[in-house]
């Protein structure tokens, strides 16, 4: 009996430590784990590849005092008006992300509270399956809590023009002069902000501006350093106008905090 007993603790005390090691080797590992993890996250500037999205006039919104009280924007479609096409492959040469660019911009602001029109119908769908009582109780969103804004927020692209020009490059080499190849781009915007309350259009901006490219090569040219623009027949063929587009676009936002209307 003694022996019996002696055999079961013993064999008690092996299943133990057996236990203990594996819980501790488990616990070594989830420290290894744990430590890996916290590298990486402290690795995270190197591990990124990515790089903020701005313009030289995204530092005058960053700027700009932040208000105890801010306005409501509702930001409905600015479209593409210009109707320029890629011939070789149909599609827009204009950015179709405008509106895009015009929420981020008032957001960087941070003077208005920023209503999405644009992506209304996925809002109302939610706000739909709450009403059917789609949702687990206590979840989703509170129907009659919309905000309403106190302004509209719309406009188009209504300008896209492209020119090739031949200039003097101002350099005389034993009598022989030479010539560049330039392009010029263009493009322009224009907004309107309304009262919803009175339908009043309240204020208006259209801005235009343009930028130069040198000929790097054949029929490429060189806007702004590293952007590479390339044109045939007068048309883009890349999207570095829509650089252009975003400027505009901040510099707009940065003029509607400079009208005091608000």
């Amino acid at each position: 009996m003694v022996e019996k007993v002696i055999k079961t603790t013993v064999i008690l005390l092996i299943v133990l430590l057996m236990a203990t090691g594996i819980v501790a080797a488990e616990e070594q590992e989830e420290v290894k784990i744990d430590k890996l993890m916290e590298e990486i996250l402290n690795s995270s500037e190197d591990i990124l590849s990515s790089k903020a999205n701005v313009t030289s006039a995204t530092q005058l919104l960053a700027a700009l005092p932040e208000p105890a009280e801010k306005i409501k924007i509702a930001v409905y479609s600015i479209t593409d008006k210009t109707g320029q096409r890629k011939d070789n492959i149909n599609s827009s040469v204009v950015t179709q992300g405008a509106t895009d660019m015009m929420i981020t911009a008032l957001l960087r602001s941070r003077q208005f509270i920023v209503l999405d029109r644009v992506n209304f119908s996925n809002f109302i769908n939610e706000q739909n399956l709450q009403a059917q009582d789609r949702f687990v109780s206590g979840e989703g969103p509170k129907i009659g809590k919309m905000s309403g804004p106190d302004y509209i927020m719309s406009g188009a692209i209504t300008e896209y023009q492209v020119d090739k020009d031949t200039g003097g490059i101002g350099l005389k080499i034993a009598g022989k002069g030479g010539s560049k190849k330039i392009a010029r781009a263009s493009c322009a915007v224009d907004l309107r902000l309304t009262d919803t309350t009175t339908g009043e259009v309240v204020w208006s901006k259209s801005l235009k501006k343009e930028i130069t490219g040198e000929r790097v090569g054949l029929q490429i040219f060189s806007f702004m350093g590293d952007n590479i623009v390339e044109f045939e027949s007068g048309k883009g063929m890349q999207e570095v106008i829509n650089l252009v587009v975003r400027t505009l676009l901040e510099e707009s936002v940065y003029m509607l905090y400079e009208s005091n209307l608000f």
